[in-house]
């Protein structure tokens, strides 16, 4: 296994459980809503994330394929602006880049944060920019 494929299994053991244990109940869900717009983008294979308003648009143009769904975010880990986030078919981690985005594989200036994640049994990972809303 891969390094990059360790750390996003760490970072998702971690903060994800309570998330989709049940355990934050829809009054609280409401009360702490987490709302994230922005744009990503990664390759092998190639594929483009935008999100407004926890929208989520994924299209993987390697095979052809649009996913739209709206996502719901974790609360924000403690020590960074790191997010665990779900929606039907796709799960996975975003994070604030200290500066710059180390996995420097988008076209987009300035990439504020990384993203990880799984998508029909493929994991992905890419940059870009990213608004937070509490």
């Amino acid at each position: 296994m891969d390094r990059i494929n360790k750390w996003l299994i760490i970072l998702m053991a971690c903060a994800i459980p309570s998330f989709f244990s049940g355990a934050v109940t829809s009054e609280i869900h409401q009360r702490d809503t987490v709302t994230a717009s922005g744009y990503f983008e990664g390759e092998e294979p190639f594929w483009d994330i935008d999100i407004k308003d926890n929208l989520l648009v994924l299209r993987c143009h390697a095979v052809n394929r649009i996913e739209k769904d709206t996502i719901r975010l974790s609360k924000m880990q403690a020590h960074t602006e790191t997010f665990a986030f779900h929606a039907k078919n796709i799960f996975g981690i975003l994070r604030r880049s200290s500066g710059n985005c180390t996995l420097d594989i988008t076209e987009e200036g300035n990439p504020t944060h990384e993203i990880y994640f799984s998508y029909l049994g493929v994991t992905y990972m890419g940059c870009g920019k990213m608004t937070i809303s509490r």
